[in-house]
């Protein structure tokens, strides 16, 4: 995705949300995009720093569903593409081959997902339980802190003598 590279420093809104679009499908890598669309390096990284502190301008912003829906649809045409390919090349083809028109489907995936915002990394949490004798010592020591929680606040408490007060105790008591 080459966006025309211009001589002066004239660039469209649509030429920023193209090239935003393609830095995100990149995973923010400046120089690729820089290499991918054309536009210099350092233009690319005077937008990333606005973008990074305030996000794109809202032309871009307004221009962004366009871009977006073109890259992936671009994407989709070459992904399905290199699968046609590696199809067509399982019966008689060497491991090379197949391993690099792989690697193609598995790029254009990934810049998919980042282009539309899906998650690129799978994360799996993995919880082990303590064993049965674990466990045990654990809920012993908690039942044991109670116990000695209870003991030291009855320890505390002050026994004081109630007295009942009489019913009128010098207050003003209005009669109806």
């Amino acid at each position: 995705m080459a966006l025309a590279s211009k001589s002066n420093t004239q660039w469209s809104d649509q030429d920023r949300a193209a090239a935003y679009v393609l830095w995100v499908s990149n995973d923010k890598n400046v120089r690729k995009t820089s290499r991918e669309s054309g536009i210099p390096t350092n233009t690319l990284r005077y937008w990333v720093k606005g973008w990074n502190e305030d996000g794109p301008p809202d032309a871009v912003l307004d221009e962004l569903p366009a871009q977006i829906y073109e890259f992936v649809h671009h994407a989709n045409r070459v992904r399905q593409n290199a699968m046609d390919k590696l199809e067509e090349l399982i019966p008689q083809a060497e491991v090379r081959q197949l391993s690099a028109i792989a690697t193609v489907v598995g790029i254009m995936d990934d810049k998919i997902r980042l282009a539309t915002g899906l998650a690129t990394k799978r994360t799996e949490t993995v919880q082990i339980l303590p064993s049965r004798e674990d466990m045990k010592e654990l809920m012993g020591g908690f039942v044991d802190g109670l116990v000695g929680a209870a003991e030291n606040r009855a320890d505390e408490i002050i026994d004081v003598e109630v007295e009942e007060q009489p019913e009128s105790s010098g207050l003003l008591v209005l009669k109806g």
